[in-house]
Formats: C-alpha cells, sequence, structure tokens
C-alpha cells in the first residue's frame, strides 16, 4: 500500500481533471490525533484555517463524516460551511442537507433503556464511561487498565445481549471503544454514497479515514473511482489504497490540495 504523497503526480492529474471534488474525512484518530476523551480531541488552529480555506474554493465541497453525533462534530469543528454526518452517517447536514435516518429515529425507547443498562454495567468500572450520543451510544475505556479489558467486553456482551436483534440494535467495534448502534443497513459508506448522490457535480472523491468504521467508505469511494486513505501505519489491514502516517499527515495532504 503506497503512501499518498509518494504517488502524488497521478493524484495532481486527477484533481486537475476533477469538475468539482467531495473532499470528506472522519474526525479523531484523523483530523486529530485520538485522545483520552472525545472531549479532548481539539481540532487545531491550522487544520481549522485549512479547512475553512478549502470549502472557499468552487472545486471543493468539505465535509466530515464521524462517530460522533452531529451536534458534537459541528460544534467541535465549528465551521458552518462544511457537511457533516453525524453517528456513522444516520444524520447528515450541510448547505441544503437535512437528513436524519427514519428507521433510526423509531428507537428511542429502546436506546433509553439500553443507555440505562450500559450505565448500570459499566460506568462504575475505573477509566470506562458510557457516551450517549443521541441515535448511538458508546462506551469508551481508553482509560481503562489493560488487565480490565477482558471484563469490560464481558459486562458490555452482557447489557446489550437483550437487545441485539433484527430491527433492533447491532454492536461494532473501534479503538478502545465498544459501540451500539441501529441495526439498520446504514454506515459511512451509505452516508458517503448518499452525499456524492446529493453534489453530481463532484467527479472524484477523497475520504480519509483511521478505524474499522472507515472501512464501508473506502470500499464506497474507490468502487466510484474515488481516493480512499487510510491514516496509520502500513502494516494494519484496510481496504484503502493509499496510507499517510498521521493526522499532520492528514492536514500536509489537505494544504497540498488546496495549492490545486
Amino acid at each position: 500500500m503506497p503512501h499518498l504523497l509518494q504517488v502524488w503526480p497521478s493524484i495532481i492529474k486527477r484533481l486537475k481533471e476533477a469538475e468539482q471534488v467531495l473532499l470528506l474525512s472522519d474526525y479523531d484518530g484523523t483530523l486529530t490525533p485520538l485522545a483520552a476523551r472525545p472531549e479532548l480531541a481539539v481540532l487545531g488552529q491550522e487544520a481549522r484555517h485549512t479547512l475553512l480555506r478549502l470549502s472557499r474554493q468552487d472545486k471543493y465541497i468539505v465535509g466530515i463524516v464521524s462517530g460522533r453525533s452531529l451536534s458534537d462534530v459541528a460544534a467541535i469543528v465549528d465551521l458552518p460551511q462544511l457537511l457533516y454526518a453525524g453517528n456513522h452517517g444516520l444524520e447528515i447536514a450541510g448547505p441544503d442537507l437535512d437528513f436524519v435516518h427514519p428507521e433510526a429515529k423509531s428507537l428511542g425507547e429502546t436506546r433509553g433503556l439500553l443507555l440505562h443498562d450500559l450505565q448500570e454495567d459499566l460506568s462504575l468500572l475505573p477509566g470506562v464511561f458510557v457516551e450517549d450520543k443521541g441515535m448511538t451510544l458508546s462506551v469508551h475505556y481508553r482509560l481503562a487498565a489493560d488487565d480490565l479489558a477482558g471484563e469490560i467486553e464481558s459486562r458490555f456482551n452482557t447489557a446489550v445481549s437483550p437487545y441485539l436483534k433484527p430491527g433492533g440494535w447491532k454492536t461494532s467495534l473501534g479503538k478502545k471503544v465498544f459501540e451500539v448502534r441501529p441495526d439498520i443497513p446504514w454506515d459511512k459508506g451509505k452516508a458517503i454514497a448518499y452525499l456524492q448522490d446529493a453534489y453530481p457535480r463532484a467527479s472524484l472523491t477523497f475520504y480519509f479515514g483511521d478505524d474499522i468504521t472507515d472501512e464501508d467508505g473506502f470500499e464506497v469511494v474507490q468502487s466510484g473511482g474515488g481516493i480512499a486513505i487510510f491514516v496509520g501505519q502500513a502494516r494494519q489491514p484496510t481496504k484503502a489504497l493509499y496510507r499517510v502516517d498521521s493526522p499532520q499527515e492528514v492536514l500536509q495532504t489537505l494544504q497540498l490540495i488546496g495549492q490545486q
């Protein structure tokens, strides 16, 4: 898997050929380094200014596709000109866009029960906290001791098992996080496809991501002839055809794109 900047001349060629570019990125671990708690992953001023400059160019439609809630990611990035897809794309907002997946809205009652059970079973473990993201729930354990990982997973599985059924809820894994999402056929890939349909002039899509939930996005982007970039070391398995090493290199790449 080549480093993106090693093949940059070919990327420049594709950028110049595109009438418009859909420029999308995950947030945590991609635009910012991973933090112990979500509120500590603050976007740097240089990255914010770079995203703002790109969004002001007619060539680029800039968006963030995140596992965070829509309100959270929009507030922490704080650039109203951008597109935002929250909760893995279950909710999307931006210029002339206002989407909430209808099936996800119908699970509000059981979500409250599930939140209660997760908090009861896990919140007292040191270094563990349950995040309510409106349409999804996350159990973070980045601050927990490594020897608690097995107990955390066991308690998580016990709490969610009564809710795991078709039309109910499903689980997914991330970096030091367990997630519970509505069991509907929707993910970051579907959200990116939705955005591609919404902006038909964008003949080229970029997507930067670093985690397991980004793999659906990589697949959709590449199947449509776009450019998917994994953020991390080359030894990690991914569907993306290109990589960069870190959020700092994501910023460097975005700055290079803005110069074209």
